[in-house]
Protein backbone atom coordinates (compact mmCIF):
# COMPACT_ATOMS: atom_id res chain seq x y z
CA UNK A 1 0.00 0.00 0.00
CA UNK A 2 2.77 2.56 0.95
CA UNK A 3 4.06 1.90 -3.15
CA UNK A 4 0.99 2.89 -4.15
CA UNK A 5 0.47 5.53 -2.17
CA UNK A 6 3.87 6.73 -3.71
CA UNK A 7 2.72 6.46 -7.00
CA UNK A 8 -0.44 8.14 -6.78
CA UNK A 9 1.11 11.24 -5.39
CA UNK A 10 3.89 11.45 -7.83
CA UNK A 11 2.62 10.61 -11.21
CA UNK A 12 0.55 13.35 -12.33
CA UNK A 13 -3.10 12.03 -12.94
CA UNK A 14 -5.69 14.76 -14.17
CA UNK A 15 -5.27 17.98 -15.87
CA UNK A 16 -7.27 21.33 -14.83
CA UNK A 17 -7.00 24.80 -14.50
CA UNK A 18 -6.01 28.19 -12.38
CA UNK A 19 -7.16 31.34 -13.39
CA UNK A 20 -6.64 34.86 -13.37
CA UNK A 21 -8.51 38.10 -12.51
CA UNK A 22 -8.70 41.77 -12.61
CA UNK A 23 -8.77 43.73 -9.29
CA UNK A 24 -12.54 44.76 -9.26
CA UNK A 25 -14.24 48.31 -10.13
CA UNK A 26 -17.14 50.12 -8.26
CA UNK A 27 -20.28 48.09 -9.68
CA UNK A 28 -21.49 50.61 -12.49
CA UNK A 29 -22.89 48.05 -14.70
CA UNK A 30 -24.43 49.14 -17.77
CA UNK A 31 -26.34 47.25 -20.69
CA UNK A 32 -23.62 46.96 -23.51
CA UNK A 33 -25.16 44.76 -26.24
CA UNK A 34 -28.28 44.89 -28.64
CA UNK A 35 -29.72 47.66 -26.20
CA UNK A 36 -30.56 45.41 -23.89
CA UNK A 37 -30.66 45.68 -19.97
CA UNK A 38 -27.94 43.13 -18.80
CA UNK A 39 -27.08 44.77 -15.65
CA UNK A 40 -28.45 41.83 -13.72
CA UNK A 41 -27.06 39.11 -15.38
CA UNK A 42 -28.84 36.25 -17.46
CA UNK A 43 -29.86 32.57 -16.75
CA UNK A 44 -29.93 30.02 -19.44
CA UNK A 45 -30.82 26.23 -18.41
CA UNK A 46 -28.33 24.19 -20.63
CA UNK A 47 -28.45 20.64 -19.50
CA UNK A 48 -29.35 17.58 -17.61
CA UNK A 49 -26.95 16.68 -15.04
CA UNK A 50 -27.65 12.56 -15.33
CA UNK A 51 -27.17 12.24 -11.43
CA UNK A 52 -28.34 14.87 -8.91
CA UNK A 53 -25.27 16.98 -8.83
CA UNK A 54 -24.84 16.93 -4.30
CA UNK A 55 -21.25 17.31 -5.42
CA UNK A 56 -19.50 19.34 -7.78
CA UNK A 57 -15.68 20.05 -9.08
CA UNK A 58 -14.29 21.89 -12.10
CA UNK A 59 -11.46 19.12 -13.67
CA UNK A 60 -10.33 21.34 -17.14
CA UNK A 61 -11.66 24.03 -19.04
CA UNK A 62 -14.50 21.77 -20.67
CA UNK A 63 -15.40 19.18 -18.04
CA UNK A 64 -17.26 19.20 -14.24
CA UNK A 65 -17.82 16.43 -12.66
CA UNK A 66 -20.90 15.39 -10.72
CA UNK A 67 -21.27 13.19 -7.41
CA UNK A 68 -24.60 11.92 -5.81
CA UNK A 69 -25.69 9.39 -3.44
CA UNK A 70 -26.75 5.94 -3.97
CA UNK A 71 -30.30 6.33 -5.82
CA UNK A 72 -32.15 5.53 -8.99
CA UNK A 73 -30.57 7.91 -11.38
CA UNK A 74 -31.87 8.23 -14.87
CA UNK A 75 -28.24 8.12 -16.81
CA UNK A 76 -27.07 4.41 -16.73
CA UNK A 77 -23.56 2.83 -16.61
CA UNK A 78 -22.59 0.46 -19.33
CA UNK A 79 -23.67 -2.50 -16.70
CA UNK A 80 -27.33 -0.98 -16.46
CA UNK A 81 -26.72 0.23 -13.19
CA UNK A 82 -28.25 3.82 -12.31
CA UNK A 83 -24.82 5.92 -11.86
CA UNK A 84 -24.33 7.97 -9.05
CA UNK A 85 -21.49 10.14 -10.85
CA UNK A 86 -21.16 11.33 -14.31
CA UNK A 87 -18.57 13.89 -15.97
CA UNK A 88 -20.41 16.92 -17.18
CA UNK A 89 -18.99 18.62 -21.16
CA UNK A 90 -19.30 22.09 -20.89
CA UNK A 91 -19.15 22.29 -24.93
CA UNK A 92 -22.07 19.76 -25.63
CA UNK A 93 -23.63 19.87 -22.21
CA UNK A 94 -24.06 16.13 -21.79
CA UNK A 95 -23.46 13.88 -19.02
CA UNK A 96 -21.32 10.97 -19.52
CA UNK A 97 -21.79 8.55 -16.46
CA UNK A 98 -18.69 7.37 -14.59
CA UNK A 99 -18.32 4.28 -12.35
CA UNK A 100 -17.87 3.81 -9.06
CA UNK A 101 -19.06 0.65 -6.26
CA UNK A 102 -18.83 2.44 -3.07
CA UNK A 103 -21.66 4.92 -1.48
CA UNK A 104 -20.41 8.85 -2.16
CA UNK A 105 -23.10 10.21 -0.26
CA UNK A 106 -21.98 13.09 1.62
CA UNK A 107 -18.35 12.92 0.86
CA UNK A 108 -15.52 15.37 0.23
CA UNK A 109 -12.89 16.04 -2.47
CA UNK A 110 -9.72 17.80 -3.09
CA UNK A 111 -6.33 17.37 -5.47
CA UNK A 112 -2.94 16.77 -4.85
CA UNK A 113 -0.12 18.44 -5.86
CA UNK A 114 0.00 16.50 -9.28
CA UNK A 115 -3.61 17.46 -10.40
CA UNK A 116 -4.99 14.68 -9.38
CA UNK A 117 -8.50 14.40 -7.79
CA UNK A 118 -8.94 12.96 -4.69
CA UNK A 119 -12.49 12.24 -3.11
CA UNK A 120 -13.18 10.54 -0.04
CA UNK A 121 -15.76 9.22 2.98
CA UNK A 122 -19.23 8.75 1.98
CA UNK A 123 -21.82 5.97 3.69
CA UNK A 124 -23.44 2.81 4.12
CA UNK A 125 -23.75 0.49 1.13
CA UNK A 126 -25.71 -2.59 0.91
CA UNK A 127 -28.62 -1.49 -1.65
CA UNK A 128 -28.10 -1.07 -5.57
CA UNK A 129 -25.13 -3.36 -5.91
CA UNK A 130 -23.07 -0.98 -4.09
CA UNK A 131 -20.33 -1.35 -1.34
CA UNK A 132 -20.29 0.88 1.92
CA UNK A 133 -18.08 3.91 1.11
CA UNK A 134 -17.18 5.18 4.54
CA UNK A 135 -13.52 4.40 4.51
CA UNK A 136 -13.31 4.67 0.48
CA UNK A 137 -10.69 7.04 -0.82
CA UNK A 138 -11.76 7.33 -5.02
CA UNK A 139 -9.09 8.68 -7.65
CA UNK A 140 -10.14 10.13 -10.48
CA UNK A 141 -7.72 8.43 -13.18
CA UNK A 142 -7.79 10.94 -16.27
CA UNK A 143 -6.34 8.58 -18.37
CA UNK A 144 -9.45 6.13 -18.29
CA UNK A 145 -11.83 8.89 -17.52
CA UNK A 146 -13.20 7.18 -14.72
CA UNK A 147 -12.81 6.95 -11.05
CA UNK A 148 -10.19 4.17 -8.80
CA UNK A 149 -11.25 3.36 -5.78
CA UNK A 150 -9.36 2.19 -3.00
CA UNK A 151 -11.91 0.09 -0.21
CA UNK A 152 -11.04 0.67 3.40
CA UNK A 153 -8.08 3.25 3.35
CA UNK A 154 -9.16 5.37 5.63
CA UNK A 155 -8.42 4.92 9.16
CA UNK A 156 -12.20 5.86 10.41
CA UNK A 157 -15.55 6.30 8.71
CA UNK A 158 -16.23 9.96 7.42
CA UNK A 159 -19.42 10.99 6.87
CA UNK A 160 -19.21 14.86 6.04
CA UNK A 161 -15.77 15.47 6.20
CA UNK A 162 -14.05 18.25 4.95
CA UNK A 163 -10.72 18.08 2.53
CA UNK A 164 -8.29 20.35 2.10
CA UNK A 165 -4.90 20.57 -0.16
CA UNK A 166 -1.80 21.02 1.89
CA UNK A 167 1.14 23.59 1.24
CA UNK A 168 3.33 20.14 0.77
CA UNK A 169 1.05 18.87 -2.08
CA UNK A 170 -0.98 16.02 0.31
CA UNK A 171 -4.56 16.17 1.27
CA UNK A 172 -5.93 17.37 5.29
CA UNK A 173 -9.30 15.06 5.78
CA UNK A 174 -10.51 16.44 8.59
CA UNK A 175 -14.06 15.61 10.70
CA UNK A 176 -17.21 14.20 9.73
CA UNK A 177 -18.57 11.65 11.92
CA UNK A 178 -18.82 8.04 11.69
CA UNK A 179 -22.40 6.72 10.63
CA UNK A 180 -25.08 9.38 9.02
CA UNK A 181 -27.41 11.45 10.78
CA UNK A 182 -29.39 14.33 10.85
CA UNK A 183 -27.29 15.99 13.63
CA UNK A 184 -23.87 14.97 14.68
CA UNK A 185 -23.60 13.04 18.30
CA UNK A 186 -20.90 11.97 20.71
CA UNK A 187 -21.27 8.23 20.05
CA UNK A 188 -20.46 9.33 16.14
CA UNK A 189 -18.44 11.96 16.02
CA UNK A 190 -14.91 11.56 14.83
CA UNK A 191 -13.26 14.67 16.17
CA UNK A 192 -9.37 13.55 14.21
CA UNK A 193 -7.95 14.70 11.26
CA UNK A 194 -5.30 12.20 8.51
CA UNK A 195 -3.24 13.26 5.73
CA UNK A 196 -2.88 11.75 2.68
CA UNK A 197 -0.51 10.04 1.17
CA UNK A 198 1.04 9.49 4.19
CA UNK A 199 4.72 10.74 5.10
CA UNK A 200 5.52 7.20 6.43
CA UNK A 201 3.11 5.10 4.24
CA UNK A 202 0.21 4.47 6.98
CA UNK A 203 -2.51 6.99 7.15
CA UNK A 204 -3.05 7.34 10.90
CA UNK A 205 -5.80 9.52 12.96
CA UNK A 206 -4.58 12.50 14.89
CA UNK A 207 -6.90 13.96 17.73
CA UNK A 208 -8.89 16.93 17.53
CA UNK A 209 -10.38 18.62 20.16
CA UNK A 210 -11.94 21.17 18.97
CA UNK A 211 -14.17 19.42 16.83
CA UNK A 212 -15.47 17.85 20.52
CA UNK A 213 -15.68 21.72 22.27
CA UNK A 214 -18.01 22.37 19.03
CA UNK A 215 -20.62 19.53 19.71
CA UNK A 216 -23.02 19.08 17.84
CA UNK A 217 -22.93 21.96 15.13
CA UNK A 218 -19.56 20.86 13.49
CA UNK A 219 -19.81 18.20 10.75
CA UNK A 220 -17.86 19.78 7.19
CA UNK A 221 -16.15 22.23 9.18
CA UNK A 222 -14.84 25.08 7.51
CA UNK A 223 -10.96 24.57 6.89
CA UNK A 224 -8.82 27.71 5.18
CA UNK A 225 -5.48 27.59 4.45
CA UNK A 226 -3.97 30.66 6.18
CA UNK A 227 -1.23 32.73 4.21
CA UNK A 228 2.31 33.23 5.93
CA UNK A 229 6.01 33.65 5.28
CA UNK A 230 7.26 31.53 8.08
CA UNK A 231 6.83 28.11 6.51
CA UNK A 232 4.15 27.53 8.66
CA UNK A 233 1.03 24.88 8.06
CA UNK A 234 -1.47 27.41 9.69
CA UNK A 235 -5.44 26.55 9.08
CA UNK A 236 -7.96 28.42 10.00
CA UNK A 237 -10.90 26.24 11.26
CA UNK A 238 -14.61 27.05 11.98
CA UNK A 239 -17.52 25.01 13.37
CA UNK A 240 -20.75 26.01 15.32
CA UNK A 241 -19.69 29.81 16.19
CA UNK A 242 -16.29 29.26 16.99
CA UNK A 243 -12.87 29.62 14.89
CA UNK A 244 -9.17 28.90 15.83
CA UNK A 245 -5.88 29.19 14.00
CA UNK A 246 -4.43 26.05 14.17
CA UNK A 247 -0.56 25.00 13.23
CA UNK A 248 -0.56 21.44 11.79
CA UNK A 249 3.10 21.14 12.13
CA UNK A 250 3.05 21.76 16.28
CA UNK A 251 -0.71 20.41 16.50
CA UNK A 252 -1.28 23.18 18.44
CA UNK A 253 -4.05 26.58 18.59
CA UNK A 254 -2.41 29.24 17.83
CA UNK A 255 -5.33 31.36 18.55
CA UNK A 256 -8.68 31.14 19.42
CA UNK A 257 -10.65 33.77 17.29
CA UNK A 258 -13.61 35.36 19.28
CA UNK A 259 -17.42 33.89 18.63
CA UNK A 260 -19.04 35.14 15.78
CA UNK A 261 -22.60 36.65 16.65
CA UNK A 262 -25.47 35.23 15.72
CA UNK A 263 -26.69 32.28 14.81
CA UNK A 264 -25.10 28.59 14.85
CA UNK A 265 -23.32 28.46 10.81
CA UNK A 266 -22.65 24.09 10.50
CA UNK A 267 -24.44 21.56 9.25
CA UNK A 268 -27.71 21.24 9.86
CA UNK A 269 -27.73 25.30 10.73
CA UNK A 270 -25.82 25.86 7.63
CA UNK A 271 -23.90 28.69 6.50
CA UNK A 272 -20.94 29.10 4.28
CA UNK A 273 -17.33 30.96 3.92
CA UNK A 274 -14.94 32.21 2.06
CA UNK A 275 -11.47 33.89 2.01
CA UNK A 276 -11.78 36.93 0.33
CA UNK A 277 -9.19 37.78 -2.53
CA UNK A 278 -5.89 37.88 -1.71
CA UNK A 279 -3.49 40.79 -2.79
CA UNK A 280 0.43 40.93 -3.22
CA UNK A 281 -0.28 45.55 -2.08
CA UNK A 282 -0.99 44.18 1.48
CA UNK A 283 1.36 41.03 1.30
CA UNK A 284 -1.76 38.91 1.30
CA UNK A 285 -3.53 39.70 4.56
CA UNK A 286 -6.21 37.31 4.79
CA UNK A 287 -9.63 37.62 5.80
CA UNK A 288 -12.83 35.27 6.37
CA UNK A 289 -16.45 35.58 5.70
CA UNK A 290 -18.80 33.37 7.22
CA UNK A 291 -22.93 34.16 6.03
CA UNK A 292 -26.25 32.88 6.37
CA UNK A 293 -27.34 29.63 8.76
CA UNK A 294 -30.06 29.50 11.30
CA UNK A 295 -30.25 29.86 15.30
CA UNK A 296 -32.40 26.74 15.44
CA UNK A 297 -33.23 23.43 14.16
CA UNK A 298 -36.41 23.90 13.54
CA UNK A 299 -38.79 24.56 10.05
CA UNK A 300 -40.39 27.25 11.41
CA UNK A 301 -37.27 29.22 11.73
CA UNK A 302 -36.02 32.25 10.43
CA UNK A 303 -32.81 31.67 8.54
CA UNK A 304 -29.62 33.87 10.08
CA UNK A 305 -29.09 37.37 7.67
CA UNK A 306 -25.75 37.84 9.03
CA UNK A 307 -22.01 37.72 8.09
CA UNK A 308 -18.97 37.86 10.18
CA UNK A 309 -15.40 39.23 8.39
CA UNK A 310 -13.06 38.07 10.60
CA UNK A 311 -9.51 39.94 9.76
CA UNK A 312 -7.29 37.05 11.04
CA UNK A 313 -3.58 38.46 11.25
CA UNK A 314 -4.80 41.10 13.52
CA UNK A 315 -4.22 41.64 17.15
CA UNK A 316 -7.28 41.23 19.08
CA UNK A 317 -9.30 40.33 15.74
CA UNK A 318 -12.91 41.23 16.20
CA UNK A 319 -16.01 40.32 13.69
CA UNK A 320 -17.35 42.92 11.69
CA UNK A 321 -21.01 41.92 10.83
CA UNK A 322 -23.24 43.17 8.33
CA UNK A 323 -27.22 41.55 7.45
CA UNK A 324 -26.00 39.63 4.41
CA UNK A 325 -27.35 42.25 2.16
CA UNK A 326 -31.16 42.13 4.54
CA UNK A 327 -32.21 38.25 2.86
CA UNK A 328 -32.16 35.64 5.55
CA UNK A 329 -30.53 32.24 4.06
CA UNK A 330 -29.73 28.78 5.23
CA UNK A 331 -27.59 26.45 2.98
CA UNK A 332 -25.91 28.98 0.59
CA UNK A 333 -23.53 28.84 -1.96
CA UNK A 334 -20.48 31.22 -2.47
CA UNK A 335 -18.35 31.53 -5.15
CA UNK A 336 -15.86 33.59 -6.55
CA UNK A 337 -16.23 35.87 -10.08
CA UNK A 338 -13.33 36.40 -12.12
CA UNK A 339 -13.47 39.93 -11.03
CA UNK A 340 -12.71 39.09 -7.18
CA UNK A 341 -16.45 39.99 -6.30
CA UNK A 342 -18.38 37.34 -4.58
CA UNK A 343 -21.83 35.67 -5.69
CA UNK A 344 -23.88 34.36 -3.06
CA UNK A 345 -26.83 32.02 -4.43
CA UNK A 346 -28.95 29.22 -3.89
CA UNK A 347 -30.50 28.10 -0.13
CA UNK A 348 -33.55 28.58 1.65
CA UNK A 349 -35.39 31.57 3.79
CA UNK A 350 -36.42 29.25 6.67
CA UNK A 351 -35.36 25.91 8.36
CA UNK A 352 -32.61 23.56 7.99
CA UNK A 353 -31.03 21.51 5.83
CA UNK A 354 -31.97 17.57 5.84
CA UNK A 355 -34.37 14.97 4.27
CA UNK A 356 -37.94 15.46 3.29
CA UNK A 357 -39.96 14.04 6.37
CA UNK A 358 -43.24 11.99 5.10
CA UNK A 359 -45.30 11.82 1.45
CA UNK A 360 -47.63 13.56 -0.69
CA UNK A 361 -49.78 15.87 0.56
CA UNK A 362 -48.24 15.52 4.14
CA UNK A 363 -44.39 15.95 2.99
CA UNK A 364 -42.41 17.93 5.25
CA UNK A 365 -39.50 19.68 4.12
CA UNK A 366 -36.94 21.03 6.93
CA UNK A 367 -36.41 24.36 4.59
CA UNK A 368 -38.29 25.78 2.69
CA UNK A 369 -39.04 29.70 1.09
CA UNK A 370 -36.12 29.33 -1.67
CA UNK A 371 -34.03 32.64 -2.49
CA UNK A 372 -34.49 32.80 -6.14
CA UNK A 373 -31.71 35.09 -6.71
CA UNK A 374 -27.76 35.99 -6.25
CA UNK A 375 -26.09 38.40 -4.33
CA UNK A 376 -23.42 39.82 -5.62
CA UNK A 377 -21.16 41.11 -3.00
CA UNK A 378 -17.99 43.98 -3.27
CA UNK A 379 -15.39 42.80 -0.69
CA UNK A 380 -13.94 46.35 -1.02
CA UNK A 381 -17.06 48.42 -0.87
CA UNK A 382 -18.66 45.80 1.52
CA UNK A 383 -21.93 45.96 -0.45
CA UNK A 384 -24.29 43.82 -1.55
CA UNK A 385 -26.29 43.75 -5.08
CA UNK A 386 -29.54 41.44 -5.95
CA UNK A 387 -29.05 39.92 -9.49
CA UNK A 388 -31.58 38.28 -11.68
CA UNK A 389 -33.24 35.45 -10.37
CA UNK A 390 -34.02 31.75 -11.76
CA UNK A 391 -37.00 29.80 -11.32
CA UNK A 392 -35.66 26.45 -9.54
CA UNK A 393 -35.73 26.15 -6.63
CA UNK A 394 -32.03 25.16 -5.26
CA UNK A 395 -32.22 23.83 -1.72
CA UNK A 396 -30.48 20.85 0.12
CA UNK A 397 -27.51 19.22 -1.57
CA UNK A 398 -27.51 22.44 -4.37
CA UNK A 399 -24.37 23.01 -5.81
CA UNK A 400 -23.06 26.33 -7.60
CA UNK A 401 -19.11 26.65 -9.08
CA UNK A 402 -17.38 29.15 -11.19
CA UNK A 403 -16.72 28.21 -14.74
CA UNK A 404 -13.26 28.82 -16.81
CA UNK A 405 -15.33 31.24 -18.97
CA UNK A 406 -16.68 33.08 -16.03
CA UNK A 407 -19.99 31.96 -15.72
CA UNK A 408 -21.56 30.08 -13.20
CA UNK A 409 -22.77 26.33 -13.30
CA UNK A 410 -25.52 25.78 -11.16
CA UNK A 411 -27.24 22.24 -10.09
CA UNK A 412 -28.67 20.12 -7.63
CA UNK A 413 -31.31 20.23 -5.03
CA UNK A 414 -32.38 16.63 -3.80
CA UNK A 415 -33.81 17.18 -0.09
CA UNK A 416 -35.97 14.08 -0.34
CA UNK A 417 -34.22 10.46 0.40
CA UNK A 418 -34.78 8.53 -2.78
CA UNK A 419 -35.58 10.28 -6.10
CA UNK A 420 -38.65 12.18 -6.17
CA UNK A 421 -39.61 14.23 -8.76
CA UNK A 422 -43.57 15.13 -7.98
CA UNK A 423 -43.22 16.79 -4.48
CA UNK A 424 -42.73 20.71 -4.12
CA UNK A 425 -38.74 20.59 -3.86
CA UNK A 426 -38.24 17.38 -6.19
CA UNK A 427 -35.19 15.38 -7.41
CA UNK A 428 -33.32 18.37 -9.79
CA UNK A 429 -31.64 17.00 -12.66
CA UNK A 430 -31.39 20.90 -14.45
CA UNK A 431 -28.12 22.27 -15.29
CA UNK A 432 -28.17 26.12 -15.29
CA UNK A 433 -25.70 28.87 -16.29
CA UNK A 434 -25.79 32.55 -14.81
CA UNK A 435 -23.92 34.56 -16.51
CA UNK A 436 -22.89 37.80 -14.79
CA UNK A 437 -22.81 41.27 -15.61
CA UNK A 438 -19.43 41.62 -16.68
CA UNK A 439 -19.99 38.06 -19.40
CA UNK A 440 -22.03 40.98 -22.02
CA UNK A 441 -18.50 43.69 -21.60
CA UNK A 442 -17.30 44.35 -24.53
CA UNK A 443 -13.81 44.06 -25.41
CA UNK A 444 -13.19 40.84 -23.29
CA UNK A 445 -9.42 40.02 -23.32
CA UNK A 446 -8.59 36.97 -24.92
CA UNK A 447 -5.33 35.03 -24.05
CA UNK A 448 -3.53 34.02 -26.87
CA UNK A 449 -0.84 31.90 -24.74
CA UNK A 450 1.15 31.55 -21.60
CA UNK A 451 4.88 30.67 -21.70
CA UNK A 452 4.77 30.73 -25.59
CA UNK A 453 2.25 27.82 -25.47
CA UNK A 454 -1.21 27.63 -26.38
CA UNK A 455 -3.79 28.00 -23.77
CA UNK A 456 -6.62 24.76 -22.71
CA UNK A 457 -4.76 22.01 -24.10
CA UNK A 458 -3.68 20.50 -21.03
CA UNK A 459 -2.24 22.16 -18.06
CA UNK A 460 0.92 24.21 -18.47
CA UNK A 461 3.36 24.04 -15.02
CA UNK A 462 4.41 26.95 -13.28
CA UNK A 463 6.05 27.44 -9.92
CA UNK A 464 6.18 29.63 -7.34
CA UNK A 465 7.54 33.04 -7.36
CA UNK A 466 8.43 32.61 -11.13
CA UNK A 467 7.09 35.41 -13.46
CA UNK A 468 4.82 33.81 -16.82
CA UNK A 469 4.20 35.32 -19.67
CA UNK A 470 0.96 35.96 -21.27
CA UNK A 471 -0.23 37.08 -24.80
CA UNK A 472 -3.63 39.14 -24.94
CA UNK A 473 -5.63 40.08 -28.08
CA UNK A 474 -7.96 42.94 -27.05
CA UNK A 475 -10.16 44.75 -29.28
CA UNK A 476 -10.05 48.11 -28.17
CA UNK A 477 -9.52 51.70 -29.60
CA UNK A 478 -8.48 52.86 -25.87
CA UNK A 479 -5.72 51.76 -24.14
CA UNK A 480 -6.58 49.03 -22.02
CA UNK A 481 -6.36 48.47 -18.06
CA UNK A 482 -4.84 45.09 -17.14
CA UNK A 483 -5.02 43.42 -14.36
CA UNK A 484 -4.69 39.30 -13.50
CA UNK A 485 -5.22 37.04 -11.11
CA UNK A 486 -5.29 33.35 -10.25
CA UNK A 487 -8.13 30.89 -8.85
CA UNK A 488 -8.88 27.62 -7.61
CA UNK A 489 -11.98 26.65 -8.20
CA UNK A 490 -12.46 24.00 -5.40
CA UNK A 491 -14.47 21.30 -4.81
CA UNK A 492 -18.10 22.35 -3.80
CA UNK A 493 -21.02 20.09 -1.80
CA UNK A 494 -23.29 21.29 1.45
CA UNK A 495 -22.56 25.25 0.73
CA UNK A 496 -18.37 24.28 1.44
CA UNK A 497 -16.61 24.74 -1.04
CA UNK A 498 -13.43 23.20 -0.40
CA UNK A 499 -10.06 25.26 -1.53
CA UNK A 500 -11.69 27.63 -3.28
CA UNK A 501 -8.99 30.44 -3.68
CA UNK A 502 -8.68 33.75 -5.07
CA UNK A 503 -4.86 35.82 -5.25
CA UNK A 504 -4.55 39.08 -7.33
CA UNK A 505 -1.33 38.91 -9.64
CA UNK A 506 1.46 41.54 -9.79
CA UNK A 507 1.75 42.59 -13.32
CA UNK A 508 5.60 43.70 -13.65
CA UNK A 509 5.58 44.75 -17.13
CA UNK A 510 3.49 45.05 -20.12
CA UNK A 511 3.35 46.43 -23.48
CA UNK A 512 1.74 46.20 -26.77
CA UNK A 513 3.21 43.76 -29.20
CA UNK A 514 0.99 44.49 -32.10
CA UNK A 515 -1.89 46.08 -32.84
CA UNK A 516 -4.65 45.12 -30.11
CA UNK A 517 -1.68 42.47 -28.65
CA UNK A 518 0.26 43.06 -25.40
CA UNK A 519 2.59 40.92 -23.47
CA UNK A 520 1.82 40.81 -19.99
CA UNK A 521 4.71 39.26 -17.44
CA UNK A 522 3.20 38.37 -14.15
CA UNK A 523 4.52 37.31 -10.90
CA UNK A 524 2.94 33.65 -9.51
CA UNK A 525 2.98 34.34 -5.50
CA UNK A 526 5.63 33.11 -3.19
CA UNK A 527 4.87 30.21 -1.62
CA UNK A 528 2.34 27.53 -1.48
CA UNK A 529 0.57 28.81 1.72
CA UNK A 530 -0.31 32.03 -0.55
CA UNK A 531 -2.77 29.31 -2.78
CA UNK A 532 -1.92 25.33 -2.52
CA UNK A 533 -0.25 23.43 -5.13
CA UNK A 534 -2.30 21.59 -7.60
CA UNK A 535 -4.33 22.57 -10.30
CA UNK A 536 -5.86 26.26 -10.80
CA UNK A 537 -6.63 29.19 -13.52
CA UNK A 538 -5.03 32.27 -14.18
CA UNK A 539 -7.50 35.02 -15.92
CA UNK A 540 -6.39 38.85 -17.07
CA UNK A 541 -9.43 41.46 -17.02
CA UNK A 542 -9.34 45.29 -18.82
CA UNK A 543 -11.42 47.12 -16.30
CA UNK A 544 -14.88 45.53 -15.71
CA UNK A 545 -14.28 42.88 -18.74
CA UNK A 546 -13.03 39.38 -18.08
CA UNK A 547 -11.12 36.96 -20.62
CA UNK A 548 -12.77 34.96 -22.58
CA UNK A 549 -11.37 31.67 -20.84
CA UNK A 550 -8.92 31.39 -18.24
CA UNK A 551 -5.66 29.39 -18.54
CA UNK A 552 -5.16 26.49 -16.82
CA UNK A 553 -2.09 25.95 -15.50
CA UNK A 554 -0.90 23.74 -12.88
CA UNK A 555 1.10 25.12 -10.18
CA UNK A 556 3.77 23.31 -8.16
CA UNK A 557 7.14 23.89 -5.86
CA UNK A 558 9.28 22.35 -8.89
CA UNK A 559 8.50 22.16 -12.90
CA UNK A 560 8.36 18.75 -14.25
CA UNK A 561 11.05 18.23 -16.99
Amino acid sequence: MKILFLFIFLVGGLYEQIKVNALPTSSNLQARQNNQDYSLGTWNLVGDSGVSAMHAVVISSRKVIFIDRLEQNHLLRPDGLAAISAEYDLETNQARPLTVYTNTFCSAGSFLANGTLIEAGGSNGDKMNYRDGLQTLRIYDVSIGDWIELEGVLPSNRWYPTMLTLPAGNILIIGGSTAAAGVNKPGINNPTYTIYPPTNGVMQDINFDFLVETMPYNLYPIVHLIPNFEGKTLLFVFASTKGIAYDLGTGQTVTKYPDLPGAFRSYPLTGTSVMLPLSPTDSYNPTIMICGGNKAQLISSISEASCGRLELNTPNAQWDTDNFGGTPRVMPDVTFLVDGSILFINGGGSGYAGLRKGNGANALFPANDPVFFPYLYDPFAKTYKALASSTIPRMYHSTATLLPDGTILVAGSNPSGSVTLDVKFPTEYRVEIYSPPYIFSQNRPNILSLNSLQINQQRIQITYNQTVTLVVQINSANAPSLKASIIHHGFVTHSTNMNQRYVYLDIENSYESAPNQYVLTVRIPPNPTIIAPGPHFIYVFNDDSPCVCGAEVLLNSQQST
